[in-house]
């Protein structure tokens, strides 16, 4: 099964093909870094957007990362557990429309 790090390319990537006027970034980890910051940040239409990526069938979010995506949404901003880029799609897709 690929790395964590497979999945967070190809969302990246796809954000970049589907809203080319997006500024998407993989957040910084390390020793720092703010830790449980999502792995994949975009603004999109001047909205924050954090998506946690994980592995299928394995990935299991931390306390830390729990509390970084309730803190992210209670400030306003928009943030996702995913795996996939369809996934992603259809959140900007519904999100970008409304």
């Amino acid at each position: 099964m690929p790395k964590e790090s497979y999945y967070q390319d190809k969302i990246i990537k796809h954000i970049r093909e589907l809203l080319p006027s997006a500024f998407v970034w993989k957040a910084a980890a390390g020793p720092y870094s703010r830790q449980g910051i999502p792995d994949v940040c975009a603004i999109v239409n001047g909205r924050f957007y954090g998506f946690e990526v994980k592995r299928p069938f394995v990935g299991v979010l931390s306390k830390i990362q729990e509390r970084t995506i309730k803190q992210i949404q209670e400030a306003g901003g928009k943030a996702y557990v995913v795996t996939y880029p369809a996934e992603v799609t259809r959140i900007l897709q519904k999100e970008v429309k409304s």
